[in-house]
């Protein structure tokens, strides 16, 4: 995870190289040398300053690299948060994946889903006991889990999570959906004790709402699992007679799933205008960056995009589990 993390982060890293060099040479044009005891001594002068021209003139390009520089910052810790938001929901759903949530989500079950029409390398399984190709055999399945169920959210949620801490806070006038009820109370109860100062601000509050709000509605997770045609094929079969329910929707145990997180990060306001403005190089090529810049309720928001895979750790029980009465 951390060499994936480093690659992701190495064109924005480059973009940062670029801008401190390019600050470096705007203050070396301007004749400006830095010297620690001329800005003790302008600190304890407390009479009348005056300003340089050459100052006043490159004051606007100074103000617009230091925040490409912020803007450039802030996508990169994006890109560290979206990696591990991957990783928390690939952990998210190797252990609720084996959970027993109920019919029809039992152990090692989940909602729905379906062959990978994309995915490349697609053995279908002989299920059919009269082929002298039946039984265990090469290659193996993708299949795409569908979204809805009680688990998909839950794991969903691992990855949003994740992601609040890079939303903004200001007031985008998105309401908190009523799934995020019980999370929105969860975020202001490990805030406020982490910062027991914090009730004293009442837009604290409402400033945590708006970052869960923005999470909720600018992340999306999809889900894939891969199953080898030398396990036993994923087919409806009744259980036991004492449990007379049918066991469907199964993900194999130690079937390797793999989840991808997509978040819509939003920029800061002059950045984000300034990058989402369509530059064509020398030779007429349009810019790679501004065409993924779009601008979404008012906010230019850049997608990021992080994949994390983890086995399944759900053997399923010969004999169910009976909690003891203590």
């Amino acid at each position: 995870m951390s060499r994936a993390v480093l690659q992701a982060c190495l064109p924005w890293l480059g973009l940062l190289v670029i801008s401190a060099m390019v600050l470096w040479l705007l203050v070396r044009l301007n004749g400006s040398r830095f010297e620690p005891g001329r800005l003790r001594r302008l600190h304890r002068d407390q009479q009348g300053s005056a300003q340089s021209l050459s100052f006043v003139l490159t004051l606007p390009f100074f103000i617009i690299i230091m925040l490409f520089i912020v803007q450039v910052s802030q996508l990169m810790i994006g890109t560290i948060v979206v990696h591990y938001a991957a990783f928390a929901a690939a952990r998210s759903a190797v252990v609720w994946i084996p959970a027993n949530l109920g019919s029809p989500e039992q152990e090692d079950c989940i909602g729905s889903y379906y062959v990978d029409p994309e995915a490349s390398d697609q053995v279908i399984p002989i299920l059919d006991p009269s082929d002298p190709n039946y039984g265990p055999a090469e290659g193996g399945v993708t299949y795409v889990i569908a979204p809805g169920s009680p688990k998909y959210d839950k794991i969903t949620s691992a990855a949003v999570m994740a992601c609040v801490p890079i939303c903004p806070s200001r007031d985008l006038g998105l309401d908190l959906p009523a799934s995020g009820g019980t999370a929105a109370e969860i975020i202001k109860l490990v805030y406020g004790s982490m910062v027991p100062d914090s009730d004293r601000n009442p837009r604290v509050s409402k400033r945590l709402e708006n970052k869960l709000a923005y999470a909720m509605r600018q992340t999306a997770v999809e889900m894939r699992f891969y199953h080898r045609n030398s396990e036993p094929p994923l087919v409806t079969y009744l259980l036991p007679e004492d449990i007379g329910e049918f066991y469907f929707n199964e993900v194999g145990w130690q079937d390797p799933i793999t989840v991808t997180v997509r978040h819509n990060l939003a920029l800061l306001p002059g950045p984000g205008r300034l990058l989402a403005r369509a530059v064509t190089g020398p030779d007429g090529t349009p810019d790679e960056v501004s065409r993924q810049i779009e601008q979404i309720g008012g906010v230019y928001v850049y997608p990021l995009s992080a994949t994390a895979t983890l086995g399944n750790e759900g053997e399923k029980s010969v004999i169910p589990y009976v909690y003891p009465v203590y």
